[in-house]
Formats: structure tokens, C-alpha cells, sequence
């Protein structure tokens, strides 16, 4: 028992001795999100069944590392001297974002290598620090919570403390990001401080999202949603960051629930071939009292009346259409195809991991697009979702 005791010190004290980037923690901060060892979070992404397809197999890690080498080659530099892929740090307060990168054995030669590439001066906002690149002000003089350092000390890829309060709630937030099984999964749980956030969460709780998959037109391989009225405190947020906005009043009408649906392997297998991406087919809704053109404040293009049904039709400088957009009396659909050409994709996936209780999500299946592209079949997919339990807001992704 004295030596795991021990052990577990000496791992908190190397730590805190060699991830030399949480030094630049500010003394104010709401957020901390820290990445011990970026090159050792790449080789965890390139196990999974995604990042092994385009990596390795179709040979995109290759291709971008042929067309640096040769632009550095140019100024007579190598992939060796950006060396300051290592530690990241990013503190977010109410006022300012840091961002900390490094660190370099050579900070002056990146430095040389940026204004020479992009023919400009490093900006004012970069220093360079302890042979670190720190991009933001009011660095510096912060502690390390000790949840942090505790997470830390287990070997997670990644980390993030949050600790917020304001006037009337308070919450803290602490997660990690693991290797499992040749996959990535992050987890988070958001934890009430006092009372009155403890009953804003209960009361979000016992909420009931609308039953989005009873729409017929939802289909494809990437779907997001948002299923819950946004709590008040949280337009108070978005109050007090973008006073005089305009678009504040479209939010405040927004009735809590909005869905997205569309198919894009298309889309990627043409990326990647380097042809012209094709028209996105897709789908989405969003609930809102009483919607007006005047209120949705955007660039209409023209009008059209498509299977009896009145549509507003947003195009490019070009003239090609790229959404079709109906209001009724609660919601606005929005269709990237003529609504009379729509066809819903694959519902399996999004039904196979939508669930009510969930207050958001993002699902993006992509063994469509790898199979299509190199004829492979292998299960690849991002899943991002939240939802409450045991009175604390959980945020969980799998990246296979």
C-alpha cells in the first residue's frame, strides 16, 4: 500500500514537473482542457477503424506529410524542425482564450517558418515562452484543481476541468479522453454546486423531448440534434457575451427542439477523389413560434411553389440552389434538394443510437463513405450525445 502511495506522488510530481504548459494556466479561468502528448493522441486516432482507413490504407497521412516536405524543402527545412507538436493547453475565462503549444527546441526557426510561408510577421497575440507559443493574454499564476491532477496521473490522452458561477448557479465540470479497444471515448460529467442549480437540472430532468424519429423524412448518415428548451440561465450567457445581437430575439423564440438528417458519403468520396463535391440531400427542422421571412433574416433568393407548398429558395452567386426553406405555423423545414426530389436516407444507424432521454447529439456514421470509396466494410463512426443522471449532466463521445 506505501508503495502504490508513493508511486501515485511521484507520478503527480513528474507530471507537474514536465507538463510544463499547465505553468501557463491563467489565474482566472472558467475551463481547462490539456493534452499531455498530441503525437501520442495522433498514433490513438490512427487504431481506430476511421483513422487506420484514411491514414494508413488510403494513404492521406502520406499525402499531406509528400506535399509539406515539399514546400519545406523549398526554404531548405524538414517535417523535424516543426517539432512543437507536443503538449496543448487551452483556458477559456470569461474574457480571454489561451492557447498553449510546445514545446519547440527551436521556437525561433517555427517562428522563421510561419512568416516565411505566410509571408507575414507573427502575430502580436504569440509569444514565445519557454520555448512555448502562447497565443492569448493574462497567462500565468493559476493552480492545477487537484480532480486535474488526479485524472492526470491515470494516463488519460486528454483532460478538462470547468468550474463556472455566476449570480445564481454554480457547476463544476471535470473529463478525460481514453483509448479503448481501438477507439476513442471521451466522458464528462457536469456536477451542481449549490441548490439552485441542483433544481435547474432536475427541472431540465423531468423535461420531455418531442418524438423526433416519428418524422418520416429523417434519414442518412449524419444526424444532430438539440431536444430540450434551453434553460434561462444560458440565454443570460448568450445575453451578456453578445449584447445588441439582433439573431438574440430569433433564440428566444426557439421552441427547444431542432433535428438535421443528410446523407454525405457522397460528399466525402468526391472530396477525396478530387472531384467537385455534389448536392447534399438534407433534411432539417426547427420548432418555432410563429416564424415569419422578415424574422429569419436570410437571403432568399426567390420563391417557389413545390407540391403545392409555398418555398423560399436560397442559391449561390452562380444561381444553384442549396436550400429550400418552408415555414408553417410552428417550425422551419429546410430541405438541400428540391423537397419533391428528396429521398431520406438509412434511418438504422440514427435509430440505433437516438434516445429521448438524450438532451443533444450528433451521430455521424461514416462505413457508408468507406465503403463506397475503397470497398470495405468496417464499422466507423463518431457519436457525441448528453443527458442527465443522478442529478449531474453527462457528455460522452465514441470515435471508432
Amino acid at each position: 500500500m506505501k508503495k502504490l502511495i508513493i508511486l501515485t506522488i511521484l507520478t503527480v510530481i513528474s507530471i507537474t514537473m514536465f507538463s510544463n504548459a499547465l505553468k501557463f494556466v491563467p489565474k482566472d479561468y472558467e475551463s481547462i482542457m490539456y493534452i499531455p502528448d498530441l503525437t501520442l493522441l495522433y498514433n490513438e486516432v490512427k487504431k481506430t477503424n476511421t483513422g487506420d482507413i484514411f491514414a494508413n490504407q488510403v494513404g492521406l497521412e502520406q499525402m499531406i506529410k509528400g506535399v509539406i516536405e515539399q514546400q519545406l524543402m523549398v526554404e531548405n527545412y524538414t517535417l523535424d524542425d516543426i517539432d512543437i507538436f507536443k503538449e496543448l493547453l487551452i483556458a477559456i475565462s470569461k474574457d480571454n482564450i489561451l492557447i498553449v503549444i510546445g514545446p519547440s527546441k527551436d521556437p525561433n526557426k517555427i517562428k522563421d517558418i510561419f512568416e516565411k510561408f505566410t509571408g507575414q510577421t507573427l502575430p502580436e497575440n504569440v509569444k514565445i515562452k519557454d520555448n512555448y507559443f502562447v497565443i492569448g493574454n493574462n497567462y500565468g499564476g493559476g493552480e492545477i484543481p487537484q480532480e486535474l491532477n488526479d485524472y492526470l496521473s491515470k494516463g488519460y490522452l486528454a483532460v478538462n476541468y470547468t468550474e463556472i458561477r455566476d449570480e445564481k448557479y454554480e457547476v463544476k465540470g471535470l473529463g478525460y479522453l481514453e483509448s479503448k479497444n481501438n477507439a476513442l471515448s471521451f466522458y464528462n460529467e457536469i456536477i451542481p454546486l449549490n441548490e439552485e442549480t441542483k433544481k435547474l437540472i432536475n427541472e431540465i430532468s423531468k423535461e420531455k423531448g418531442k418524438e423526433i424519429l416519428n418524422d418520416a423524412n429523417i434519414g442518412g448518415d449524419v444526424f444532430a440534434f438539440v431536444n430540450r428548451k434551453l434553460p434561462d440561465f444560458v440565454m443570460d450567457l448568450i445575453t451578456s457575451v453578445a449584447t445588441g445581437n439582433e439573431n438574440l430575439e430569433l433564440l428566444k423564440e426557439f421552441k427547444g427542439t431542432a433535428y438535421f438528417s443528410a446523407d454525405i458519403s457522397s460528399l466525402i468520396v468526391d472530396a477525396l477523389s478530387g472531384e467537385t463535391p455534389s448536392t447534399v440531400p438534407y433534411y432539417g427542422v426547427v420548432y418555432y413560434d410563429s416564424p415569419t421571412w422578415d424574422k429569419l433574416e436570410i437571403d432568399v433568393s426567390k420563391f417557389e411553389t413545390i407540391n403545392g407548398e409555398k418555398y423560399g429558395v436560397v442559391t449561390t452567386d452562380e444561381g444553384t440552389p442549396v436550400s429550400y426553406i418552408k415555414l408553417e405555423s410552428d417550425k422551419i423545414i429546410f430541405y438541400g434538394v428540391s423537397p419533391n426530389k428528396y429521398v431520406p436516407g438509412s434511418t438504422e444507424f440514427i435509430k440505433n443510437n437516438f434516445n429521448n432521454n438524450y438532451l443533444m447529439g450528433l451521430f455521424i456514421n461514416l462505413e457508408p463513405s468507406i465503403f463506397n470509396f475503397i470497398g470495405i466494410e468496417t464499422e466507423a463512426y463518431l457519436k457525441v450525445y448528453a443527458y442527465i443522471e443522478d442529478g449531474k449532466i453527462i457528455q460522452r463521445a465514441i470515435f471508432k
